[in-house]
């Protein structure tokens, strides 16, 4: 069964207990957990007999069979699922790049250079002491 049915089921069971009962339920939980749905039966039956509603047992009996049959579907795990998935679809692996000149394991870059200025701070170049009275941007840390 689609999870649209189970939400269309559970909503109209939703419907019928908040007018009839009072009860607020949450639809989209119901649909999705089967403990949710088992209890909201529960109570739906419990009041269908108490105060004579044969359209909640009716409905009630509908969302029953309906996680009945999605507990029954087994379900695959999401990692398994991924990885079947992305195998269908996979393209061969393109061949590894040799290693760059440097060593470093890239290999060359499709992009030319950055255009933006070196860093001011040139090997052998000392960094002029900072100022102690100077404002901080933050103002300090402790």
């Amino acid at each position: 069964m689609l999870d649209s049915e189970k939400l269309a089921i559970a909503a109209h069971l939703h419907v019928l207990l908040r007018r009839k009962t009072g009860r607020v339920t949450d639809t989209e939980w119901m649909a999705a957990n089967t403990d949710y749905a088992a209890e909201i039966v529960r109570f739906a039956r419990a009041k269908a007999l108490e105060e004579g509603h044969p359209d909640l047992a009716e409905w009630a009996l509908r969302l029953e069979q309906a996680m009945a049959e999605a507990s029954r579907a087994p379900a695959r795990p999401l990692a398994q699922a991924v990885r079947e998935r992305l195998q269908q679809h996979a393209a061969p692996a393109p061949a590894p790049a040799a290693a760059g000149e440097g060593g470093s394991g890239f290999g060359p870059s499709s992009y030319g250079e950055s255009g933006f200025a070196e860093s001011t701070l040139e090997p052998g170049k000392p960094r002029s002491p900072r100022d102690p009275n100077a404002p901080r941007y933050v103002g300090g840390i402790r």
